[in-house]
């Protein structure tokens, strides 16, 4: 896959978390999604976050150990969504994907940490429709290179607290063996 494809997946999956969110409702702010304790309001303030750090380690070289506030998004999420995801886009079109990025854990390049927003965007786009009791399947070559991108890190899974342990799929799709492995049943 070319840094073009990556780049694409990249803001794919960002038009559709974008696009989920945009039918959520305030007045729904507080239903519960899968992801734990988070409601609807923590899940998109913590993919909002994400793209903050992006922008954060990208532009200023800076690791931020912290989420953007609950509440922080304020009385137009969808338009400090869009503000945050066009300028992380903005950003990663104009960066190198083989650039280091400052982690105080591991090793972190852009193409890296892609990965990781490409799977909050689409991952959390479908548990935003699953909370909303609507049916969402991820695109087949987002998922499929996001099982690419994962599956040598099942180990990681497996132990981390960041996702639920892998699941078996409901089906062969690329979207539930991706969900099945970040421990989603659809």
């Amino acid at each position: 896959m070319t840094s073009t494809d990556v780049v694409d997946l990249y803001v794919r999956s960002s038009a559709l978390f974008g696009e989920a969110l945009s039918v959520v409702t305030i007045d729904l702010w507080n239903e519960p999604t899968l992801c734990g304790d988070w409601d609807i309001q923590a899940l998109a303030v913590h993919v909002v976050s994400g793209e903050a750090q992006l922008i954060s380690l990208v532009e200023d070289g800076i690791f931020i150990d912290q989420e953007i506030a609950s509440g922080a998004l304020g009385p137009d999420p969808l338009a400090v969504w869009r503000g945050t995801a066009l300028k992380a886009i903005s950003l990663v079109k104009e960066t190198p994907l083989d650039q280091s990025l400052p982690h105080p854990t591991m090793d972190l390049t852009l193409e890296r940490l892609l990965g990781a927003r490409i799977t909050d965007n689409a991952v959390h786009a479908w548990d935003l429709m699953k909370a909303l009791g609507k049916d969402h399947v991820i695109e087949d070559d987002i998922a499929e290179w996001l099982l690419d991108y994962w599956l040598p890190l099942y180990d990681f899974l497996a132990e981390s607290d960041h996702f639920d342990s892998p699941v078996t799929p409901a089906n062969d799709s690329p979207s539930s063996r991706l969900l099945g492995l970040l421990g989603r049943q659809i």
